[in-house]
């Protein structure tokens, strides 16, 4: 094909997570308008989804096949080095306690490893550990569409921590094409186990994040934007339903309290059947002392089926809020976050009277609308507490939000059944601690973070060179 006139864009959109908190925050209609001459690519592999296609449509955008990418042979021999080198010098509390359990294959070989390091990972003053494994890999597929779209610039969701975005951010390199990494979660520099890349801008929620990429990760603080949280934006300045309008939406009683437990993948937490049984149970023996309603709001990647056992049961809705998609994305997650989607879940949090997670960054969100939250530190098993509390609780970006005091944790269903009848007592309870985590995650509470974002791109698109 014929490349467009002016300057290009290769924008990786890995999931459809990217596509909600980015693409449908405004972000991308405002490069656009923006930008008048630049011609926007589309990395993604929703673009095997006519939907996504449809509402993306636009003269100067061009939809392109995000492939998924296992690092195998060569590539990954060089990131298990890499990896072995990182885990032994970055020292956050998540790779403590999580590291040798999830990642026993890097200490074998180590002292192999550690002679190979020097010369694979030397991590230079500038921070960077891939420069040298980057000249020996070459990726053919994302050469061509470099060749074919000659961008100037290329935005990716995180600095090479999404597998599908390696060969992306690789070839970046080896074009000598400017980067930015637009949409990276709170927990993404502290929790991964792999180092970032070094990118030419990294567009981060928070203060907080700014300093982690500092000093754990070596990056300039001229090369870091703060910006607040795009998603997050029509929560703060969006009129929502009524309750009426809710609970007939739902299927829920709007005489009766709401409590929401919204549940995470079943390889982070497989008891979330245990936790709705004993929910179910205080609410039809009257423990829960006033009437209620269970909403079991389901996580991305968890699967319905596991929850079929409640379909028709009293007092219990089981909901899994996103649109399902005609492709699947290289991590295996097949479904997109359409605006509709934030809008519900941002009714949820506002008329849930108490929301119970395992460690969720909805701990935040329901911060913003004031609801009490509630986490969930047991599991059924006895004697096994004390080690799910340390894996979820203990990990290095949770611990903000148990330190603000924004949340109680539960440690046994009494315990939680007791909790959730004191929020329905008295809802102004940890107040203080829930405002307290909006403002140190959020940053901006303006609802204009979108806008902030965009300008980052604007300000790359329109970079020296690019």
């Amino acid at each position: 094909m014929t490349v467009p006139a002016g300057r290009s864009l290769l924008w990786s959109i890995p999931h459809g997570a990217t596509a909600g908190n980015i693409l449908r925050t405004g972000v991308l209609a405002s490069v656009l308008d923006r930008v008048p001459d630049v011609h926007i690519v589309l990395l993604s592999p929703l673009s095997a989804d006519p939907a996504f296609v449809r509402e993306f449509t636009h003269p100067r955008v061009t939809f392109e096949a995000l492939p998924p990418h296992v690092p195998t042979g060569l590539e990954g021999r060089l990131l298990g080095v890499i990896q072995s080198r990182f885990l032994s010098v970055c020292k956050t509390d998540t790779l403590r306690i999580r590291g040798p359990r999830e990642f026993p294959s890097a200490k074998r070989w180590r002292r192999v490893k550690r002679m190979l390091s020097g010369a694979v990972a030397p991590r230079g003053p500038e921070g960077d550990w891939y420069d040298r494994a980057d000249r020996l890999v070459r990726d053919g597929h994302m050469e061509a569409l470099f060749d074919r779209y000659r961008p100037s610039l290329v935005a990716t969701a995180s600095p090479g921590l999404i597998f599908s975005e390696i060969p992306v951010l690789r070839t970046a390199r080896r074009a000598g094409a400017r980067s930015i990494a637009v949409d990276l979660s709170w927990d993404n520099l502290t929790n991964k186990f792999l180092p970032p890349r070094q990118v030419d801008r990294l567009v981060l929620w928070n203060s907080s994040m700014r300093d982690e990429a500092r000093t754990l990760h070596r990056y300039d603080a001229d090369r870091i934007a703060v910006t607040g949280v795009p998603q997050f934006d029509s929560y703060f300045c969006e009129t929502r339903s009524s309750r009426d309008e809710f609970c007939r939406r739902t299927g829920l009683d709007p005489e009766r309290r709401i409590v929401t437990l919204a549940t995470i993948p079943k390889s982070k937490f497989g008891h979330h059947q245990f936790v709705i049984d004993r929910l179910l149970e205080a609410i039809a023996s009257g423990a829960i002392g006033q009437p209620a309603d269970l909403l079991v709001r389901l996580h991305p990647r968890d699967e319905t089926s596991q929850y079929d056992r409640y379909a028709g049961r009293p007092h219990v809705v089981v909901e899994k809020a996103f649109r399902q998609t005609a492709s699947r994305s290289g991590d295996g997650m097949d479904v997109d976050f359409m605006a509709e989607n934030t809008r519900h879940l941002a009714d949820t949090l506002y008329h849930s009277d108490v929301v119970l997670n395992v460690a969720s960054t909805l701990a935040i969100e329901a911060s913003i609308f004031d609801t009490p939250v509630i986490n969930i530190g047991f599991d059924g098993e006895p004697g096994t507490n004390q080690a799910l509390m340390e894996w979820h609780y203990g990990s290095t970006h949770f611990q903000k939000v148990v330190r603000s005091g924004a949340v109680r944790i539960a440690q046994s269903s009494g315990e939680m059944v007791d909790l959730i009848n004191a929020y329905f007592a008295d809802p102004s309870l940890d107040a203080a601690g829930r405002r307290r985590i909006v403002v140190e995650q959020c940053e901006f509470t303006d609802g204009r973070s979108a806008e902030r974002v965009a300008a980052e791109i604007v300000g790359q698109l329109s970079f020296p060179g690019a």
